[in-house]
Parts: structure tokens; sequence; C-alpha cells
């Protein structure tokens, strides 16, 4: 009796392991992305981690960023980042659309920063330009989801 019981066990155990979110994971690191979509989250995964200096090489020299605030150039774009004090981001409902050298990635996000204990839905939009060294941010705009 006491080896049924662990042989059932050890079935729910991995049954649970098993039964994880069906699609594949998208790699959070930027040697590792495969598409406009890893490079989205890898990005937000180093605002999520502080790493600024990484975060700042993947945006274009002309990066533009739209907020509800209003419209800033690259240097104010990365103190509006280092300013949110991003806990966690969740990406969901991502569409990927390519037009030649750029990439549209449109998604719906929930955002927590360290200050505030509710997350805040938005509907973002980045495009992505493919350049000799990689892929680069071209613009960001994120609008609050009603």
């Amino acid at each position: 009796m006491h080896r049924l019981k662990d042989v059932a066990i050890f079935i729910l155990v991995f049954l649970s392991i098993g039964c994880t979110e069906a699609r594949p994971p998208i790699s959070q690191s930027w040697k590792d992305a495969t598409g406009a979509e890893a490079y989205e989250r890898s990005f937000w995964k180093a605002i999520e981690d502080a790493d600024f200096a990484s975060a700042e090489r993947r945006l274009a020299p002309i990066f533009t960023l739209t907020v509800p605030t209003g419209i800033a150039a690259r240097d104010k774009a990365i103190e509006y980042f280092r300013a949110l004090n991003l806990k966690h981001l969740d990406i969901a409902d991502v569409r990927v659309d390519p037009e030649g050298a750029d990439m549209v990635v449109s998604y719906a996000a929930l955002l927590e920063t360290k200050g505030s204990s509710v997350p805040r839905r938005y509907y973002m939009i980045t495009v992505w330009q493919q350049v000799k060294r990689g892929w680069i941010m071209i613009a960001h705009s994120e609008v609050p989801a009603s």
C-alpha cells in the first residue's frame, strides 16, 4: 500500500511538471534571441534587472519614445526607462509584422513597478531595425489600456 502511494505521488508530481504553458519559452538573452519578440522581451528584462547599459545599446541614435506625458528623444527616453523602477512586465497578445529590415512588435503589457502594488495595463508598439551589429529600437510607444 505504501508503494502505491509513492507511485501516485510521483505521477501527480510528473503531471504537474508536464502541464506547463504550451508554447516554447522565448529567450531572454540578447545573444540567443531569434526574432523581434525575443529582442523585445530581452529589452524589458534588461530594464527589469536595471541593466540599463544593455538596454541603451539597443536604442538607435534617432530613437523616439511616445508615452502619455509626451514625446521624448533618446536621452529623455533613457531617463524614462530608468525612472520606471520596473519590477516586472508581462507581455501578451504579441504580433510581429516584418517590413524589409524593420519589424513592428505590438502587444499588451502588464507593467508592475516597485513603488506600486497595482499593475497597470498598456498597449505597446516597438519598431526594431536590423543593422550590421544586430537589431536596434527605432521607436517605442505606450498607451494605457482602459
